[in-house]
């Protein structure tokens, strides 16, 4: 059974939010995006939208965004020009594509006149809700190839152009849904743990790459909508402030870490040695290991 619309998930801090507050806030002088060239994919509606708006809020210097549809890009343009002075660009490129995401990367950098600081791999499929025995196997593996494919060929693109001055900065949306159990939805958490594990291969592999996952939170999406689950609502201004947070010096130390948005920043920073020393917040094996060093026996 999906959880209700009362269903609070466990948490790793003691204080969750639902909505942005001043420690992840755009306008926070600490979350200061200044300079910067951001780049976001699935940019036009939803989440993508308002984490666009939400780094042209912080001061970017450029915010391009990626999408399927030239006329959601069209409004999702002229949305941000309202929002602040960056410079506003636009790409009809699918994340699947190798070739159009080069384009839109290169063009990015081209046009910004600097490199990309920032991208925001928001783009992701959730195949029609159903159990896994009677899915419809195209649309299934359509998930995997657009939420880990995609993915790695966003990373890829971005290795192209990336800053070199300083630490570039890789944001993964991902889902608690991958490291919880739900019915009807297996393509979905499937593809998403292993869009997870992937960012942490990444993350060891490129240690001058900040790369962390984030699950933005429960919102009013397409996506939402379409997998018919009713579970309480957050505010898009969470995700929006959380990605900029992730982007800023504070959180420098998070590579390789799965992060949900509703957890309290502050907290975090707190427990950063703990989740540290103790490798916390990764995807793992629940009660591995149990014996450290067991007996062997030839």
């Amino acid at each position: 059974m999906a959880p209700s619309a009362e269903y609070e998930f466990p948490s790793f801090t003691n204080t969750v939010h639902r909505s942005a507050y001043d420690a992840i806030s755009p306008t926070n002088p600490s979350n200061s995006a200044s300079g910067k060239v951001i780049l976001i994919t699935g940019g036009g509606i939803g989440v993508g939208l308002n984490i666009a708006k939400a780094y042209v809020q912080a001061g970017a210097k450029t915010v391009a965004i990626l999408g399927r549809r030239e006329n959601v890009l069209a409004d999702a343009k002229k949305d941000l020009e309202s929002a602040g002075s960056s410079q506003i660009l636009t790409f009809k490129a699918d994340i699947v594509d190798e070739a159009a995401l080069e384009k839109a990367f290169s063009s990015t950098a081209q046009q910004a006149g600097a490199p990309i600081d920032v991208v925001v791999a928001n783009a992701g499929y959730l195949s029609e809700p159903g159990p896994a025995a009677t899915a419809d196997l195209g649309d299934y593996f359509k998930t995997f190839e657009i939420n880990i494919k995609g993915t790695l060929l966003t990373f890829r693109a971005f290795l192209n152009h990336r800053t070199t001055t300083h630490t570039p900065v890789f944001i993964s949306l991902n889902t608690g849904a991958a490291h919880n159990v739900f019915p009807n939805i297996s393509a979905y958490s499937a593809s998403k743990l292993g869009q997870g594990q992937l960012i942490a291969h990444l993350a060891v592999e490129n240690p001058d790459v900040r790369v962390v996952s984030m699950h933005p939170g429960v919102l009013a999406s397409e996506m939402n909508t379409k997998s018919g689950m009713t579970i309480s609502r957050d505010d898009m201004s969470l995700p929006s402030g959380f990605a900029v947070w992730l982007a800023s010096g504070r959180a420098s130390w998070t590579s390789g870490k799965f992060l949900w948005a509703h957890w309290d920043v502050d907290e975090l920073e707190e427990l950063r040695g703990e989740i540290e020393a103790k490798g916390l917040l990764g995807l793992g094996l629940l009660g591995w290991p149990r014996v450290e060093k067991p007996k062997v026996v030839v």
